[in-house]
């Protein structure tokens, strides 16, 4: 099985044309897939974006992180509808309606945010858990429900597991100091294969792509400094291999010109 891992693309679009464009048994991107600073608001980039997972050629999964606006209700600027085409109206109403506008992408092969599913893809099962970067605004009873559903899953399916949640875990090397302390704790607890998340962009430039916890593969593929993603046309991921137990970390750097590929064994 080969599972392609990213986040915090940022609605850079030539990121999201290379992906379409890779093939693997699925594909992860743990949150800010959209990018809150950006002129004209969020809505016109849900309406592209929604799109763009329909059409999509292979399984995803995603889950939201602190740009993507998927808390209750969403927060959309009114006058950004102005550059929404009238053929895509019917849309923005639908996703204006839904509570978490995320849960309008569902499709089959989609996993979307704060969801627990068995995959079955090309390579084989795969359990896969999206925890909502507002979890805490959800409760932390609905967070701990999908964390329990995915421990089921894996050993009733004897499936791996693979938890996407934004933010890093806390007192690691992909998440240092700055990350999520509740997700190092909840990974000791529950021991999903893989963890998956982005957010704080530079820690692996300083710490590493990768890190173990009690048996837990932990990934951060990182993001470059603006002036250099704004000129890649390939974002930063890591390509986990389960069939040869590798996980390549390719980057843009953030010095120099040479694009950084490195690998681990996955004991």
């Amino acid at each position: 099985m080969r599972i392609l891992l990213l986040a915090d693309l940022h609605f850079r679009e030539p990121w999201f044309h290379w992906l379409a464009a890779q093939r693997a048994d699925l594909t992860v991107i743990a949150g800010d897939l959209l990018d809150g600073f950006r002129s004209g608001g969020l809505m016109p980039q849900i309406v592209g974006l929604s799109g763009w997972c329909a059409k999509f050629p292979g399984n995803l999964a995603v889950s939201s992180g602190n740009h993507d606006g998927n808390e209750p209700g969403g927060s959309f600027d009114p006058d950004s509808l102005a550059d929404v085409p009238e053929e895509k109206r019917t849309l923005v109403v639908k996703l204006l309606q839904a509570e978490h506008w995320m849960d309008c992408l569902e499709r089959p092969g989609l996993v979307t945010d704060g969801r627990t599913s068995l995959l079955q893809t090309p390579g084989g099962a795969v359990v896969v858990t999206t925890i909502p970067f507002n979890h805490r605004i959800r409760e932390n009873e609905v967070a701990d429900e999908l964390w329990q559903e995915g421990q089921r899953l894996r050993v009733s399916s004897l499936a791996p597991w693979i938890v996407l949640h934004h933010e890093p875990p806390a007192d690691t090397t992909v998440g240092g100091k700055m990350g999520d302390s509740e997700m190092f704790y909840k990974i000791r607890e529950y021991r999903p294969d893989f963890v998956v998340s982005g957010h704080l962009h530079d820690q692996p430039y300083r710490g590493a792509f990768a890190d173990e916890i009690n048996g837990t593969w932990c990934f951060n593929p990182g993001h470059p400094v603006l002036t250099r993603a704004m000129k890649s046309k390939i974002p930063n991921h890591i390509v986990l291999d389960l069939s040869a137990r590798t996980a390549n970390w390719h980057a843009t750097p953030n010095v120099g010109q040479a694009p950084i590929i490195k690998q681990i064994r996955l004991t």
